[in-house]
């Protein structure tokens, strides 16, 4: 009997324990850890090398922000001046400001922050940056050796945010990045998972959740799954197929906002068939972008004439793109020399086939089905389309290798809110030639000169005629095809509050994120 009562009390103890433990676990699940699911995690703890992740998240600040409206906004910086030749900005930093570990943010900080990023990361790369000065504890002083007028954004931009010197060691190695946003990095899985804690210090609003763990799930069927069974809070850039189900389930907000990104493929111009422009219109024309839309992306999402989408101020609306006419887009390939001579339906010339190699990365959910229906498209005139699908880091090497004919990306155009940055990454022929994610090996002398002629104007209307005309003489070149302009897609458990979409994606805002009680 005395046994008998012994296991009773044990089974008895061990499920108040259990079910307490429970409730401790639901508990903080409900009033302070919020999980987040997307398709990028972090390569590196350096934000001066990759800065994205860290800024999306909240873990930094930067001098200037970006608001809603695409408009440059006082940060860590409350104000800024430039002198009447151009070239001396003045920031002015807010006072009372802490990294995360309790030292005061100063201009030396800054400026340490700031050289470290020119040895170390490429962002300020084609930035003509003459000097760095801290002349006191809230005044940064950046000279150029010209007049630079996007300088004001590319501080906007992750990789410039400024670290606490006790995220480097002796050697200058990122230990881990103390910054001063509203989360405090707390530990990553190398491309996997991030978990950020609240800033109690914050010199802004403090967060609503004690927690978050970010978790990179670049397949989406799989963020989908997370979501639905309740592992995902927020799971974010959703297929466009899955909003129906979502919606009728009644248990997630669907939330869309039109972003500064545009779906678009790379031609390589280093090689045939591309070296020849008959060729890369031909492919615009064959390709049915209102297809895409409709059909790929179920309606949501605009279809591409130039680079930049309608919500942009730099896009030019003037711009036409091209229509939809394979038959015009035979008629190029036949005048280029490429025929069907044995009737299977792939153009030859000089023998060889009209082979071309496509490609992408999964990361972004739509870009596989858009790759096939491409695929269809082109092979609908004559090409002979190899699709190549993998993960984004490896369709990146093989694009800076040169070792594709075509590279289907979604551009992003804001991280840095100026024309400037995107258009000398991608299309300025130094760095066209070394390859990446624009114009591979294109080189127009014209395109050139209004590059460096718009960096250098500070008028905002004469800077607007200047990146018009670059957009139309890509047109021209059509070095690039423009599919179309994103529309992203995030689901959001009902009771979470306070989610916001960025149309820069420069920040998920999650401090404003508020879990039920």
């Amino acid at each position: 009997m005395l046994h008998s009562r012994i296991q009773l009390v044990g089974v008895m103890t061990l499920a108040l324990c259990l079910s307490l433990f429970g409730a401790t676990l639901a508990s903080a699940g409900q009033n302070g850890v919020l999980n987040v699911g997307g398709p990028w995690g972090p390569k590196t703890l350096d934000v001066h090398k990759s800065g994205y992740v860290y800024k999306r998240l909240g873990v930094i600040d930067n001098l200037i922000e970006v608001d809603e409206n695409i408009k440059l906004v006082p940060g860590l910086a409350e104000s800024w001046t430039i002198s009447p030749d151009k070239k001396t900005w003045t920031f002015t930093l807010r006072e009372g400001v802490l990294y995360h570990d309790g030292t005061p943010l100063t201009a030396g900080s800054v400026k340490s922050s700031l050289e470290r990023l020119q040895r170390v990361g490429s962002l300020l790369k084609d930035v003509p940056l003459q000097s760095i000065e801290a002349p006191d504890d809230h005044t940064l002083v950046l000279t150029t050796t010209e007049p630079f007028a996007p300088l004001a954004a590319y501080m906007a931009m992750g990789e410039s945010a400024p670290l606490a010197p006790s995220s480097f060691d002796e050697s200058d190695e990122i230990i881990k990045p103390v910054g001063t946003g509203p989360f405090v990095f707390e530990s990553w899985k190398p491309k996997n998972e991030v978990v950020l804690a609240r800033n109690d210090a914050y010199w802004g609003p403090k967060a609503k959740v004690a927690k978050v763990v970010y978790r990179a799930v670049p397949d989406a069927v799989t963020r989908l799954a997370m979501l639905r069974a309740g592992d995902l809070d927020i799971a974010q850039i959703l297929p466009p197929d899955a909003i129906d189900s979502l919606e009728q389930s009644g248990k997630f907000t669907i939330m869309r906002t039109a972003i500064g990104r545009c779906r678009m493929m790379g031609l390589n111009m280093a090689k045939e068939p591309f070296s020849d422009i008959r060729v890369r219109k031909a492919v615009n024309l064959a390709v049915n972008r209102q297809d895409l839309v409709d059909y790929v992306l179920e309606g949501v999402g605009e279809t591409a004439t130039t680079l930049y989408p309608p919500m942009v101020f730099w896009a030019n609306e003037n711009v036409q793109g091209f229509p939809f006419d394979p038959a015009a887009a035979k008629k190029l390939l036949t005048e280029a020399g490429w025929v069907d001579e044995n009737g299977d339906g792939i153009r030859e010339k000089d023998g060889a086939p009209l082979h071309v190699k496509l490609v992408t990365y999964p990361e972004r959910a739509a870009l596989p089905p858009t790759a096939e229906v491409v695929q269809a498209q082109l092979g609908d005139v004559g090409f002979d389309v190899e699709l190549v699908v993998v993960q984004v880091d490896a369709a990146e090497a093989m694009a800076k290798q040169g070792k594709h004919d075509m590279f289907l990306v979604g551009r992003g155009l804001l991280f840095v809110p100026d024309p400037d940055y995107n258009l000398m990454k991608d299309y300025y022929s130094t760095n066209a030639l070394a390859g990446g994610w624009g114009a591979y090996h294109y080189k127009n002398n014209k395109v050139d000169a209004l590059l460096l002629e718009g960096r250098a104007e500070f008028d905002q209307t004469k800077r607007k005629v200047i990146y018009d005309q670059i957009q139309e003489l890509l047109m021209e070149d059509s070095p690039m095809a423009y599919l179309n302009y994103y529309v992203n897609v995030d689901a959001v458990a009902k009771d979470v509050q306070g989610y916001r979409m960025h149309p820069t994606e420069s920040s998920y805002h999650l401090e404003t994120v508020s879990l039920p009680d």
